[in-house]
């Protein structure tokens, strides 16, 4: 696995930061996509000798526009293709998407933690199986003819497209979201089976959703999930963080106030031969910390570095 920071690889002061923290490998979040910023997001890594795991999110006002079907949205699909075709020809070896939703408020608020730290605690919707299906197949229907779009161009690219799982879908109303749950995102790679298809896994995320059949977030087993889509080489990338559950949802954690769950998670991603980046999330926010969160995210480097350390 490779210990790896999620940051803008255009601002010296982030790559620096990652430098001093002993973190050799970036994922990108950069601020355009026009083929000029890939490259010089590569270039500045390389010459931070520094390695670049893949970028963040293909930008969520172009997904939206390739899952629309109103006709001022058809180019798109084809700006996409673009992104991917230059982020293939650069030498970047992953891209994540994410499907774009409203801002429903997934935060609903924050509780105080140790020493003056603020923990942010998440709006989680139980499934019910009750959401009208006319509603979610049209969302499938949308997102497949996507698919179908823009992963053979990747295949053609060598570039490897992941699925970002994000918690603000499990704040959604049932019949607005889709792949909520083990068998949704078994049904995204039947869709699209290409290896170059794969996830970017919000580890939160995962601890919410349960193993099986018709299961939903808040049920069945962490380890099941991750050798589940393990199993099939379908993880790409892992966001590293801990949540623990409250009466209406999700509570964020230090990774060592549950340090049985962080060394399980690693034990478990291990188990896979996962060899893609686990990135650090910075922990819930500290007093007089940045807005991105620096000494959190030194914290988290560091307990993380630790577990891979001793084998977890």
């Amino acid at each position: 696995m490779q210990l790896a920071l999620t940051l803008n690889p255009l601002v010296d002061s982030d790559l620096l930061f990652a430098q001093q923290l002993g973190v050799d490998w970036i994922v990108g979040d950069l601020p355009a996509w026009d083929r000029d910023t890939l490259a010089a997001a590569c270039n500045r890594v390389k010459h931070a000798g520094l390695h670049l795991s893949g970028l963040t999110c293909i930008p969520d006002s172009l997904v939206a526009g390739a899952l629309s079907e109103q006709p001022e949205r058809a180019a798109a699909p084809a700006q996409i293709s673009r992104i991917i075709g230059d982020a293939g020809e650069l030498g970047v070896p992953t891209l994540g998407y994410r499907l774009p939703v409203a801002d429903v408020g997934s935060v609903a608020g924050t509780m105080p933690g140790r020493g003056g730290a603020r923990h942010a605690v998440y709006r989680i919707r139980a499934a019910t199986g009750a959401a009208p299906h006319e509603r979610r197949e049209a969302l499938w229907h949308n997102l497949a003819r996507y698919l179908q779009q823009v992963v053979p161009v990747a295949e053609a690219a060598g570039v490897r497209l992941a699925y970002r799982t994000e918690l603000s879908v499990l704040a959604l109303p049932e019949e607005e979201r889709i792949l909520d749950s083990v068998d949704e995102l078994d049904r995204l790679f039947r869709i699209a089976p290409s290896p170059c298809h794969g996830l970017d896994l919000d580890h939160g995320f995962v601890m919410q959703l349960g193993p099986g059949t018709g299961s939903g977030p808040g049920t069945g087993s962490t380890t099941e999930t991750i050798r589940h889509f393990g199993a099939d080489k379908r993880i790409f990338a892992v966001r590293l963080r801990s949540l623990q559950a409250t009466d209406t949802g999700a509570l964020e954690a230090f990774l060592d106030e549950d340090r049985v769950a962080a060394v399980q998670a690693v034990k478990d991603y291990s188990k896979t031969r996962f060899e893609g980046p686990l990135c650090a999330v910075p922990s819930p926010s500290l007093p007089d910390d940045t807005a991105w969160r620096h000494k959190g995210a030194a914290f988290t480097v560091g307990y993380i570095r630790g577990l891979l350390q001793v084998g977890a």
